[in-house]
């Protein structure tokens, strides 16, 4: 790994292409949490790794847990760019309708992907502080900087995501129940 670093600092064209196949779905999936949309990722991931390329020379990286850490706060900060110029954040609850549930696949609980599904199905401003916070693991003030909004927004759209996602969960274990 560390050759391979040493050859994306000296902006080696095989280099930049060896990590972008390496790290490019891990970064997509990131990305993907905070946008909900495959597009815009794309163009946010596309811009990420020219950010990454471009940046990588002026770090003093020299490990793979680092370099991935690296690579990982350049999506979200990129993503959280994007978030900002989209998104408006309010402290009233978003019509939701239509909210897809996903099927379960487990005789006994609700599988990764069904959680994964339903944090999708967040509204943006929700979806967002809640990957920030119990994903990431910033804290409210943090939050509150990065995304240009006030810490009692930040903390009152993580109460109103939790309680969807609670709403969310009980209502596809009711149809479970329905269905055994």
């Amino acid at each position: 790994m560390k050759k391979l670093i040493k050859a994306l600092k000296n902006k080696k064209p095989k280099a930049q292409e060896q990590l972008f196949k390496q790290y490019a779905d891990y970064l997509y999936r990131i990305c993907y949490r905070y946008l909900n949309n495959r597009d815009l990722c794309q163009d946010v991931l596309s811009q990420s790794f020219l950010s990454i390329f471009n940046s990588i020379g002026k770090t003093d990286i020299q490990e793979e847990h680092l370099l991935k850490a690296w690579m990982k706060k350049i999506v979200i900060n990129q993503s959280l760019m994007e978030i900002r110029k989209n998104i408006r954040f309010s402290d009233t609850l978003e019509l939701i309708e239509d909210i897809e549930e996903s099927e379960l696949t487990s005789d006994e609980k609700l599988l990764e992907d069904d959680l994964i599904q339903m944090v999708l199905n967040l509204p943006d401003g929700y979806r967002t502080v809640f990957s920030l916070y119990a994903i990431e693991g910033y804290k409210h003030e943090e939050i509150a900087q990065k995304l240009n909004i006030a810490v009692g927004t930040s903390k009152s759209q993580l109460s109103k995501a939790r309680k969807l996602l609670k709403e969310m969960i009980t209502k596809t274990e009711v149809r479970y129940e329905a269905i055994r």
